[in-house]
């Protein structure tokens, strides 16, 4: 199973998840993709620090777009060559979403797990 955390509160979501999905699959479930140190806690093997991904405003952003957009590339051709049987991301949808782009038809189903803010407070 491939999942993509970019930002601390999408960590802790995935450390919560990891455990639910090894309960319910019925063999053992191994973990690839980006990760903090909460999920790498429940076993996962990041294949960079999140923090890479963490980014916080305009003067932090510009002069780390190149190095993002590595990380981008890195991780696409990581769970393209690993074929996992699912890809969850997990909140961060600037990555995320160009992640899934990247990997529509290349990798199992895409799951996109919480919906990016705009969503969730949008009135109607």
């Amino acid at each position: 199973m491939a999942l993509v955390a970019g930002e601390p509160s999408g960590d802790a979501l995935g450390a919560a998840l990891m455990p639910a999905l090894r309960e319910r699959a019925p063999g053992p479930v191994e973990f690839l993709g980006v990760a903090g140190p909460q999920m790498c806690a429940e076993g996962m093997a990041s294949l960079f620090a999140m923090s890479d991904l963490t980014l916080m405003g305009l003067a932090e952003v510009v002069p780390s777009i190149p190095k993002v957009l590595r990380r981008l590339r890195q991780t696409a051709r990581a769970i393209e060559a690993w074929q996992p049987d699912a890809v969850v991301t997990i909140d961060a949808p600037d990555f995320c979403f160009r992640l899934a782009k990247r990997l529509h038809g290349r990798a199992g189903p895409l799951i996109h797990y919480v919906a990016p803010t705009v969503w969730a407070w949008r009135p109607g």
